[in-house]
């Protein structure tokens, strides 16, 4: 029986050892790539649940204001709107045409022959511009010529308005004897019907804006 002696046995012991070195390396290096991966995911892991978080809580908020959003700005455009409606309605009331006056000037030019069955006005136009005021007289005139006394009063009221209004005018729609008499101090006098129109305006004519001239 042969007897074999391996006196190399720690030399062979010590390569294997050297082999096996870079092994290890390689797995200790593994090793710590892993836990540096497992460490970031680990970090972006709480990072981005914290941004959920924020998340959740900002949608949260945003859910619990909306309605009051919603609601401030419906406010908002109801307090628009009433503005601008108050803001018409003083232009109107600060530009409105007073018929009060003009009733009062022309009744200081009726004679006493003259007897008012019927006055009728109107006025056209936009409260910032130029406005055609129309006003409809219908009477009966007394006297010995009662046309002459209906002609009378027609020119008195264009001198009595023209210093007040533009463009004065007095015209008849109607001039017709009448059929009747009346007493006039006393003693019957003769009668004419009559319907004069007159026209005047009102306001400031709007200006055109002097485009600029292009260079």
């Amino acid at each position: 029986m042969a007897l074999r002696l391996n006196l190399y046995h720690e030399v062979h012991k010590a390569k294997a050892l050297k082999r096996r070195d870079p092994l290890k390396i390689s797995i200790y290096a593994l090793s710590t790539i892993a836990a540096l991966c497992a460490c970031a995911y680990f970090i972006e892991l709480v990072q981005m649940h914290s941004v959920n978080d924020t998340y959740t809580k900002a949608k949260a908020e945003f859910d619990k204001l909306e309605p009051q959003a919603k609601a401030a700005r419906k406010k908002e455009e109801d307090l628009t709107n009433q503005a601008k409606n108050s803001e018409l309605v003083g232009r109107r009331i600060e530009e409105r045409f007073y018929w009060a006056p003009l009733l009062a000037e022309f009744m200081q030019v009726v004679p006493r022959n003259v007897q008012i069955a019927r006055l009728g006005a109107d006025i056209t136009g936009e409260t910032t511009a130029l406005r055609r005021c129309s006003m409809t007289v219908d009477g009966i005139a007394a006297g010995a010529d009662p046309r002459r006394v209906a002609e009378e009063l027609r020119t008195s009221v264009v001198e009595h308005l023209t210093p007040h209004y533009k463009n004065v005018t007095s015209t008849f729609k109607t001039l017709e004897d009448g059929t009747e008499t009346v007493m006039l101090d006393g003693r019957p006098a003769a009668t004419a019907s009559f319907a004069i129109i007159v026209q005047f305006y009102v306001g400031e004519e709007k200006k055109d804006t002097p485009q600029r001239k292009k260079k």
